[in-house]
């Protein structure tokens, strides 16, 4: 946030948080940590700064809405285009990052994918609150309620310290390490660093550097098992962490000497299982598109029998 930089509210800020008695944690339940909560500091800031709200939560003000507009192509001209993002916020490139490449929106939003997909495949998401898209490699085999499905999971190489992502690096150049990335360009410029999970797949300095770090690909690994007939996601666990990118300011003896780190301050599990009786609606029609999409080979391979059994009467 710009504001802070200005001199004379940071020496405000100081004096409102003795004032408040402010330390640098705080106690709250989960429900204020996420929904929001009314912040003393920030109540007075918001009367000279009215666009600051005087609310402060992880997700607050954005319990029940969307996260904005998207314009989609339906597949009809091909159907590999089948629910792929053209437009989303009226925009069709981000401009966060220092590349172009880095700010392309790219595949669908992840709720859907083309049909008859083949697992030589990558596949592209954008998930608009990791503010950049990432793209999803095929795992494994999978039956998901007696349908058969690929996996495909996010791979490490999407939060490498790599030359592909030194786009993602702001300030340009400014790279934190490997499995962790700064968003703070799209979030007001708060300091919110995103990982996966227990810092999982990340440099080992985020994990030694925090207690109770036990990264675990099981538990914290992100994966979707897709029907590759029709693209039908059949199960899915989308897995990340949120968080904070502290340091210590001389301007404000709050920070103490804490050490510069990245600090998690929560992990989301979003997590979806397709129910039995869909599962069974689904299977209905991979079968009867099965039939008919080999009803030709069914009449070719009877033209042959009987051809043979007239063959042999005629003999």
């Amino acid at each position: 946030m710009e504001w802070v930089q200005l001199h004379f509210l940071r020496e405000l800020i100081e004096a409102l948080l003795k004032a408040y008695q402010q330390k640098l944690f705080v106690t709250h339940t989960v429900d204020e940590l996420l929904w929001g909560y009314k912040d003393e500091i920030l109540s007075l800031i918001s009367v000279f700064k009215p666009e600051i709200s005087p609310y402060f939560g992880l997700y607050y003000g954005k319990n029940g809405t969307n996260d904005g507009d998207y314009v989609f192509l339906t597949g009809e001209d091909n159907y590999l285009n089948f629910s792929k993002i053209v437009e989303w916020n009226g925009k069709t490139s981000l401009d966060w990052w220092t590349t172009d490449k880095c700010n392309m929106i790219n595949g669908t939003d992840g709720d859907s994918f083309h049909p008859l997909i083949n697992k030589e495949e990558i596949l592209y998401v954008f998930p608009s609150e990791f503010c950049r898209s990432v793209y999803i490699t095929f795992s494994d085999f999978e039956s998901v309620q007696g349908l058969p499905a690929f996996r495909y999971k996010v791979p490490g190489e999407i939060l490498a310290n790599t030359s592909d992502n030194a786009g993602f690096c702001v300030p340009k150049g400014n790279c934190l390490g490997s499995g962790v990335l700064n968003i703070s360009v799209c979030k007001n410029g708060a300091p919110i660093i995103i990982s996966f999970p227990h810092f999982y797949q990340a440099d080992e300095k985020f994990v030694s550097a925090i207690d109770g770090m036990h990264p675990n690909k099981d538990y914290h690994e992100t994966f979707v098992d897709i029907n590759p007939l029709t693209g039908v996601i059949l199960r899915a666990a989308k897995r990340f962490q949120i968080n904070v990118y502290v340091k210590k300011l001389d301007d404000f003896a709050e920070t103490g000497n804490i050490r510069t780190m990245v600090f998690p301050v929560m992990y989301i599990n979003e997590s979806v299982l397709i129910d039995k009786e869909t599962a069974s609606r689904l299977k209905s029609v991979i079968n009867t598109t099965s039939i008919i999409t080999n009803i030709p080979y069914i009449v070719m391979a009877l033209g042959v029998l009987f051809g043979l059994i007239f063959t042999w009467l005629a003999c």
